[in-house]
């Protein structure tokens, strides 16, 4: 464990060496942050009307002022993997804008199928994903903003399995609440620290339901599960980073410690800690114009 924080810190540090590096240095390009132009992922802002943007995980679209659509090329790009379309699409809308306090809510849609096939037996799942979530935003002063948000997800799966003359079905469900926290300091036009803490302090038990048909004339068999997962309740991660800005080129970089929330690539879910021994990524490339 003392390990796993030390080489986390290290990075970390690093990092913050490299940002305060380039905060010294004068830049004059448009400033991304600004008072006007603020941060996105993970605040109650959105983009206005007839803006764009478009990252290595998500690609925006402002309809209206403060009304924006999404979508995330990672499910897309597994949909091709999977020879399969993954389709998905977010809506997110600033609905309260007055002085320095902003509210946000957004709702999303994910679904795609895995198939395998081996010899004459065919498996399929299909997936789909539906995230709830609301945020606020609250501008300290014209340096420092602070963000609160909780994301409730619906995940349900259902699978076909042919066994033979025998065919396997089912399907299971499982909910989750995330809560999420980000202190967001401006340390010059180009360069902005922030410091995000995540939580899941609920996951429902997942339920799963299955029949088997036999051969012609045999009855069908149904069962249901119920299964607790204990390492993904309480969850959590801490997370530094910096958000670098241009003209239009912007970089968002950090590393924690914790589980791996895999929101920021369009799946809102949970990775516990021993996937990646705790390291907890944030990163995305993105344009904006």
């Amino acid at each position: 464990m003392r390990g796993q924080l030390r080489n986390v810190l290290l990075v970390a540090v690093l990092v913050a060496v490299a940002g305060g590096g380039t905060a010294l240095v004068p830049n004059s390009a448009s400033a991304y942050h600004s008072y006007n132009v603020r941060l996105l992922d993970g605040t109650a802002d959105s983009l206005k009307r007839r803006q764009f943007r478009l990252g290595l995980f998500k690609l925006s679209y402002g309809v209206f002022d403060f009304f924006q659509v999404s979508t995330y090329t990672a499910p897309w790009l597994l949909g091709v993997v999977l020879e399969d379309l993954a389709p998905n699409i977010e809506f997110k809308s600033t609905f309260f804008r007055r002085g320095r306090l902003s509210l946000s809510g957004s709702l999303g849609f994910i679904t795609g199928t895995v198939e395998q096939v081996v010899g004459l037996d065919t498996s399929r799942f299909r997936y789909y994903v539906v995230p709830v979530s609301l945020a606020s935003s609250v501008r300290v002063n014209r340096m420092v903003s602070t963000h609160l948000g909780g994301t409730y997800t619906a995940v349900q799966g259902d699978a076909n399995t042919g066994l033979g003359s025998s065919e396997v079905g089912g399907s299971a469900v499982v909910d989750l609440l995330q809560l999420w926290g980000m202190v967001e300091w401006r340390i010059s036009k180009v360069v902005a620290f922030t410091f995000t803490v995540r939580w899941t302090p609920w996951v429902s038990d997942t339920i799963v339901r299955g029949k088997f048909e036999g051969e012609l004339g045999n009855p069908e068999i149904g069962v249901q599960i119920e299964l607790e997962f204990v390492d993904l309740t309480n969850a959590f991660a801490a997370i530094p980073g910096f958000v670098f800005s241009w003209e239009r080129a912007n970089i968002r970089l950090g590393v924690g410690y914790g589980d791996l929330f895999t929101g920021f690539v369009g799946f809102p879910l949970v990775v516990p800690r021993d996937f990646l021994k705790g390291v907890a990524p944030e990163f995305d490339v993105f344009v904006r114009f």
